[in-house]
C-alpha cells in the first residue's frame, strides 16, 4: 500500500496547480492498477478542502472530488480517532517542521507498515524512513 498525501489530491483536483501533471499521473497509475491499493486520511482530505475553497475553486466542484475519492475502491480513507490523535502528539514534537496532519500521516504509515508516499511536501524528506515520490 502507499499513502497518498494532500499535495496529490490537491495537484489532481486543482488544474492550475504546479503539481497538476505529476498528480493526475499518480491518480491514473493507481486506477489503471499500476500503483498498488492507497490510503489517505480524513486529515488530509479536510486539508485538501481547505485548500481547493482558498483557492475558490468551485465548491460542487471539490465535492465532487470528494465523493469520487471516498467511493473508490482503490483508495482507503481512514478516519483519525482519539487514540491516534493521542499517539500523533509526541511525534508532533519530534518531527518539529511538520503539520499535525503530517506527524498523523506519519503514524498511519508505521500503523500500516507503509514507507512510500506520494506527496510534493518535502518536509517529509526529514523522517529517514519515508521513500517520498511525486510521480510514478
Amino acid at each position: 500500500m502507499i499513502f497518498l498525501d494532500t499535495t496529490i489530491w490537491v495537484g489532481a483536483i486543482d488544474a492550475s496547480d504546479q503539481c497538476h501533471s505529476d498528480a493526475k499521473l499518480v491518480l491514473e497509475a493507481l486506477i489503471r492498477g499500476n500503483l498498488p491499493p492507497s490510503i489517505t486520511s480524513d486529515y488530509v482530505l479536510n486539508e485538501t478542502l481547505t485548500i481547493l475553497k482558498r483557492r475558490e475553486l468551485d465548491p460542487a466542484k471539490i465535492v465532487d472530488a470528494m465523493n469520487r475519492i471516498l467511493s473508490s475502491p482503490r483508495v482507503e480513507v481512514l478516519f483519525i480517532e482519539e487514540t491516534l490523535f493521542e499517539e500523533s502528539l509526541p511525534l508532533y514534537i519530534k518531527y518539529r517542521d511538520l503539520s499535525f496532519t503530517d506527524t498523523v500521516t506519519l503514524l498511519l504509515m508505521k500503523k500500516y507498515g507503509m514507507k512510500d508516499i506520494y506527496s510534493h511536501d518535502s518536509d517529509f524528506d526529514k523522517v529517514a524512513w519515508i521513500v517520498r515520490k511525486e510521480k510514478p
